[in-house]
């Protein structure tokens, strides 16, 4: 393994780790002041990634400053809107409110695709990432992408099991993650990943009821369309990975 990869995994696990913290805080959530904290979060690490695919992509010190205004413009516009409405804030309770459990799921979802992005531009080079086809597909096709998010996903899973809440309909999205065919470009694991994802489908499609049993039966045929193309596959893992995050906190939420 080189130092570069080295170096690229641990900033990568930080990068998690602290989704993970943000994850763990959703559930905490008792007042819109929470609410606001964890769209800033989150809007700060897309744009930090955003910022960060911006640079790598060209490096430049107009680059650089483009990246730097990006994130500085979010930051400033975002907290100078808070200070006008902190105080509504504090005062409204927040009951877990769909709308804003889908948002926080997809922009989850964002920041790992984003995450994609820019330590695949760091790894590979940008000549993955001249198009907008090519850099959906190797921002998602990409280990990059699917291990971090397995690794939250199976993170938020042990924190709620600990607790003793088991969402046993959600556990074989994680053995899906695990085995995306298309992060490793040789047949051994081409082939391997494929049997191993219809495995994990079938045993979800079996062991869940209502909107899961279709979303597995649907990972189920985008995984045989890998022979195709992966952008459908792609997009139910999307779809799946918004859906696990909503479930666990519409779940967790509405309990307070």
């Amino acid at each position: 393994m080189s130092f570069e990869l080295v170096v690229l995994s641990l900033i990568a696990s930080i990068m998690v780790a602290v989704i993970v913290v943000i994850l763990y805080y959703m559930e905490k959530i008792r007042t819109y002041v929470g609410v606001f904290f964890v769209y800033f979060s989150l809007a700060m690490m897309l744009t930090m990634f955003l910022g960060a695919s911006i640079y790598l992509f060209s490096p430049s010190t107009l680059s650089l400053a483009i990246a730097f205004g990006i994130n500085m413009a979010v930051m400033i516009t975002t907290l100078a809107y808070f200070f006008t409405i902190a105080e509504e804030l504090v005062n409204k309770s927040f009951n877990g409110l769909n709308i804003h459990i889908i948002s926080f799921s997809v922009l989850v979802v964002l920041n790992e695709i984003f995450m994609g992005s820019t330590f695949g531009i760091a790894q590979f080079g940008r000549e993955y990432f001249i198009t907008p086809y090519d850099a959906f597909y190797y921002s998602i096709n990409s280990y990059w992408f699917f291990y971090p998010m397995m690794t939250e996903m199976l993170a938020f899973y042990l924190i709620h099991y600990i607790k003793g809440l088991i969402y046993k309909e959600l556990f074989p999205l994680i053995g899906v993650a695990a085995f995306p065919p298309t992060v490793f470009n040789y047949p051994q694991w081409f082939y391997s990943a494929i049997l191993f994802s219809l495995a994990f489908s079938t045993i979800g499609i079996f062991t869940s009821k209502g909107i899961w049993r279709y979303i597995y039966l649907g990972i189920a045929i985008g995984t045989l369309l890998n022979f195709i193309n992966a952008i459908p596959y792609d997009l139910i893992i999307i779809i799946s990975m918004v859906m696990y995050y909503s479930h666990i906190l519409s779940a967790t939420l509405t309990r307070h």
